[in-house]
């Protein structure tokens, strides 16, 4: 936790240098895991959020030229 408060000055300190400045509401702060971009990153693994996954994995498959090509935007 000491290398984490560290690190997290010395950005704050980057940041205000620069007069950047951050809104408390949308950090997130010495949490253990977080979502951005549609992924889950934690201390062991950066995964992509399930229902983005499920809604490709849902997607039907093209049975037609037409419908593959409308898929590829061709």
């Amino acid at each position: 936790f000491n290398e984490h408060t560290k690190h997290l000055n010395e950005i704050l300190s980057i940041l205000a240098k620069a007069n950047f400045q951050v809104n408390p509401d949308k950090c997130c702060i010495a949490v253990q895991e977080i979502y951005f971009l549609s992924h889950t990153i934690n201390e062991q693994l950066i995964k992509p959020n399930g229902n983005k996954i499920t809604a490709i994995i849902d997607l039907p498959a093209p049975t037609t030229i037409k419908e593959a090509n409308e898929f590829l935007d061709k």
